[in-house]
């Protein structure tokens, strides 16, 4: 013990004895493990941390199985098929439903304002583990027409109601109904994806009306979780519920027919979503760069280490042996790389600190974000490798030193071994290729986003601002909602400054998608084969006001404006391309399964529009109809107001203007379309900006490596230049030899690194829009990019080298 105390002394002696050396390693290592260090945080946050609840590892996700067009994707599921599939699985503990919603909620003496909501069947918590703080959960006759149960959140309980210990059974006005409080949850909790939910009601709320949701066995909107029962495996639990899909989908083929499967995913799984496969590649590079950062410091360290090369060989000839030479020096890398690690920390800090600002708002569960003991112990084991990565081969080479010959060899004039100058040309090429690497990867992300910003939405997003009304179900009918919205139109448009207001669902790049059947005159199809295609309703100037082009016919004009209007639709381009091939789908018949009526009438179609971007940039148009809203009437439907100057400046009118018609009707949601733009392509932006800061941060460290091994081999070389030029060379000779040194290390580097990227990038091309992973105009501008830095990194010490005065020099050796 007293032997390693001492060699801690030394090895800090060392660090503060060479400032200058010190100071450019640990910076080095501190962005390398920084980076490292906040990637991992985000990982570990989003990847790797168990959900919250008791053994999680058997809470499953489960989804049907839905075939049309030729294609099999995970869709919803319907309360019908729910219940039907709690009543028969015995693989499961227990399961349960749920489904994001918003009421509209009026405390004593206060505004009324809207709640967010999960709508849960009675076994949620229990899949979950979660036992309320106060009260009980819900039982299955809560589940039924005119139970008005609900569970507070804790927040809400606290920040509304005033914690009050005896809220058990007291009345709260939800959607100007009177429900009653049976529980409160605990702190803390929160669901994956819905962290933010004020209260949870029972599935009765989607119970009431003849075609209420809740009886519809093709209203496929739940999202179902499932405890596994002791024993059973997913695959078990998954083979169990394909048979009883099977015979559900056999017993209701006009709503099932194409529901033939169920996926079983671990919720976990199901929670992360996309995002695993683009933060592994992330955190991929930022080891990449991690590994650049060691090995510019491994040079350094060698040359440090070959400088001492005299004092090792005296402790070597004063009995020091091998191992005790290998510990001391691994020491110094690891004090240094523990230096680097701790400044590297605060980098993390702070980047953590200014992640809300630029992690897209949907990536998952990134409220786990945070600096906790796994990080640092993360940061610490990445301190400890690194410091055996650049610290090993300077303590292996200098504990193999011949004393003897160290000490006669220790003179300006010595040259570095031979073997050394091989190890040092090998970090510069591995940071090239690494460099490289990264480089390519952030140029292809990077062309990518440029892609998607190039990418027409079908309308123009400029000066128009979205918002959404709380509107409750149980007091609008299809009647009072359009009369509402009409007047409501008609107030806004006089508003100065506002030039045009529409409203409709789904609106475009906002929230909400409906994929609903439909069938064509004169191309009969048997029940339950029905072509199904996105559909929706909205006010006759909708196209107008968003200015989507028309392509043919007519936009919907004041006559579509009531409810016994003829009935009518629009398509866009794909709709007609698709199920028109070689006709004109002008005038053609269509029955629309999206109407007010049970029984739809056949509607003309009387226009066809461009194609809009409906869910996202990146995805290929779609086929999809538009019904008036007269026709099919939604409540809650988004307005759009296009307007003069900036759309959020209209907010607080906005406001005033609805609280005048009904001041029940809370605004929420209120966005301009450049947010909803920014939004729409936040992870294609996350991704570019973060590989290119590690490909910009590799570029430097690679030129400083590059940088530092040139002017090394000039200092070892000084005397062989010398004399060199005292025998006749000139200044032009030896510059061109230091510039080819230097450049055929680059150029290594970048055929390694050429070769690496095109067998890696394959990994990047789901990541990827409009641009392909071998894409040459990436690979040849970053090839120039680099070599470029490279011979701008050699120019300094070459003409260092070719301004030697060989009669000093001499004179000096």
């Amino acid at each position: 013990m007293h032997a390693l105390a001492q060699d801690i002394r030394y090895a800090l002696r060392q660090l503060r004895k060479n400032l200058g050396f010190t100071a450019m390693a640990a910076l080095t290592l501190a962005l390398g493990i920084g980076a490292a260090t906040a990637v991992f945080s985000l990982v570990d946050a989003v990847l790797l941390r168990p959900l919250p609840f008791a053994q999680p590892e058997r809470i499953v996700a489960l989804d049907t199985l839905e075939a049309r067009g030729g294609a099999v994707a995970p869709s919803e599921v319907s309360y019908p098929d729910f219940f039907d599939w709690r009543d028969q699985a015995k693989s499961f503990d227990s399961l349960a439903s749920y489904q994001n919603g918003a009421v509209t909620f009026a405390s004593k003496g206060g505004p009324v304002r809207r709640l967010s909501t999960m709508i849960v069947s009675a076994d949620f918590f229990r899949v979950l583990g979660i036992t309320p703080t106060l009260g009980r959960s819900f039982t299955r006759p809560e589940e039924q027409l005119g139970a008005h149960a609900v569970i507070l959140s804790d927040s809400l309980w606290r920040n509304t109601f005033s914690a009050n210990p005896n809220i058990l059974g007291q009345p709260v006005r939800l959607n100007e109904e009177t429900f009653y409080v049976i529980g409160v949850l605990p702190r803390g909790f929160a669901f994956p994806g819905a962290t933010d939910t004020d209260v949870w009601v029972s599935p009765a709320v989607m119970m009431s009306g003849k075609n209420a949701p809740g009886k519809q066995r093709g209203w496929n909107q739940l999202t179902v979780l499932g405890r596994l029962a002791p024993g059973v495996s997913i695959e078990q639990a998954r083979a169990e519920m394909q048979s009883i899909q099977k015979a559900i989908a056999k017993q209701y083929p006009d709503s099932d027919k194409d529901e033939t499967a169920v996926q079983v995913t671990p919720e976990l799984e199901n929670v992360v979503g996309d995002v695993a496969r683009p933060l592994h590649i992330l955190f991929a590079s930022v080891c990449f760069l991690l590994l650049i950062a060691c090995a510019n410091v491994a040079g350094l360290m060698l040359a440090r280490t070959n400088a001492r090369r005299a004092e090792l060989a005296i402790r070597a000839a004063l009995g020091a042996s091998r191992i005790e030479i290998i510990r001391q020096l691994l020491i110094e890398s690891l004090s240094l790389a523990l230096l680097g690690g701790a400044i590297g920390i605060a980098i993390a800090s702070a980047a953590l600190k200014a992640a809300p600002h630029f992690l897209p708002a949907n990536l998952p569960r990134v409220e786990n974000l945070s600096l906790d003991l796994r990080v640092l112990t993360f940061a610490l084991a990445a301190s400890c490798l690194t410091s055996l990565l650049f610290g090993a081969a300077p303590a292996w080479r200098m504990s193999h030193l011949d004393p003897a010959l160290a000490l006669r060899d220790n003179t300006r004039g010595s040259s570095a071994s031979r073997g050394q100058q091989r190890l040092h040309s090998i970090l510069v090429i591995g940071e090239m290729a690494l460099g490289l690497i990264l480089l390519v990867g952030a140029g292809l992300l990077i062309r990518s986003f440029a892609k998607i910003l190039d990418v027409d939405p079908g309308f123009n997003p400029k000066n128009v601002l979205t918002f959404r009304l709380a509107m409750p179900d149980n007091r609008f009918d299809g009647a009072s909602t359009l009369q509402l919205k009409q007047q409501l139109q008609a107030r806004l448009a006089a508003v100065p400054g506002i030039q045009q207001v529409t409203y409709g669902f789904p609106m475009p790049l906002a929230a909400g998608n409906m994929s609903i059947t439909f069938t064509i005159e004169g191309h009969p199809v048997a029940p339950g084969d029905e072509p199904a295609a996105r559909a929706s309703t909205v006010a006759p100037n909708f196209f107008e006001t968003m200015q989507i082009p028309l392509k043919r016919g007519r936009f919907f004009g004041a006559q579509e404006e009531q409810p016994n209007s003829p009935p009518v639709v629009l398509v866009n381009q794909a709709f007609a391309n698709r199920y028109f091939p070689g006709e004109d789908a002008l005038h053609k018949r269509m029955k629309p399964g999206l109407s007010n009526l049970d029984n739809p009438p056949v509607a003309e179609i009387i226009g066809i529009v461009e194609n809009v971007h409906r869910l996202s940039l990146i995805e290929q148009p779609e086929p999809e109809y538009y019904v008036p809203q007269s026709q099919a009437t939604v409540s809650g439907t988004p307005f759009a107001l296009r307007v003069t100057g900036n759309p959020e400046s209209y907010l607080d009118t906005i406001r005033q203007v609805v609280a005048q018609q009904d001041a029940s009707l809370p605004v929420y949601n209120a966005r301009t379309y450049t947010e909803l733009l920014a939004r729409n392509s936040a992870q294609q932006r996350f991704q570019a900006i973060l590989l290119g800061a590690f490909a910009g941060i590799a570029l430097l460290l690679s030129a400083i490596g590059l940088y530092a091994v040139l002017s090394y081999t000039v200092t070892q070389r000084t005397l062989e230049l010398g004399l060199r030029m005292a025998l006749g060379a000139q200044r032009g000779s030896i510059l061109r030899m230091v510039l080819e040194r230097g450049l055929i290390l680059a150029g290594i580097g970048l055929a390694v690194g050429i070769v690496a990227s095109a067998l890696l990038t394959r990994f990047l091309a789901t990541l990827l829009f409009g641009t392909k992973p071998l894409d040459v105009a990436t690979f040849v501008g970053v090839a120039l990019l680099l070599l470029i830095t490279s011979t701008l990194s050699c120019l300094a010490p070459a003409y260092r080298a070719s301004r030697l005065d060989p009669n000093e020099t001499l004179r000096q050796q």
